[in-house]
């Protein structure tokens, strides 16, 4: 008999605990200072520099590059960059090429070896 009445509970009570796991992880990451990431076109000399990941964000329908530029700077600070090296953005086509082109950000997130300053190697911060 009690199992009748347990059971439901739980099944009613499951959304709840899931959603107040899903809060506290976000509220985690929005206590995260977020540092500017340097983006540059170029491919510095190797020894300034340890590679970490190539990353590519993108936006599924048609837009600006400006939009998900911060997408590209929190992919960089996932791997624990602070500059991309390599970065291109361009228009590709989607899964229906002749409906869709959506904008493409590509680089390579790097960790710095020394201290840097962006604008003197010709790059740009973005946030």
């Amino acid at each position: 008999m009690k199992l009748r009445f347990v059971l439901p509970t739980l099944f009613i009570m499951l959304p709840f605990t899931v959603q107040a796991q899903n809060t506290s992880s976000t509220a985690q990451a929005e206590n995260i200072v977020k540092s500017p990431v340097c983006v540059l076109e170029t491919l510095p000399s190797a020894d300034h520099y340890k590679s970490l990941k190539r990353i590519k964000v993108a936006k599924g329908i048609y837009g600006g590059y400006e939009e998900i530029k911060p997408k590209l700077a929190n992919a960089a600070r996932k791997y624990g960059a602070d500059v991309v090296i390599d970065y291109e953005q361009r228009q590709r086509f989607g899964f229906w090429p002749w409906r869709i082109v959506r904008p493409v950000l590509t680089g390579i997130a790097v960790k710095w070896n020394t201290p840097f300053d962006c604008t003197a190697l010709g790059g740009k911060e973005i946030l």
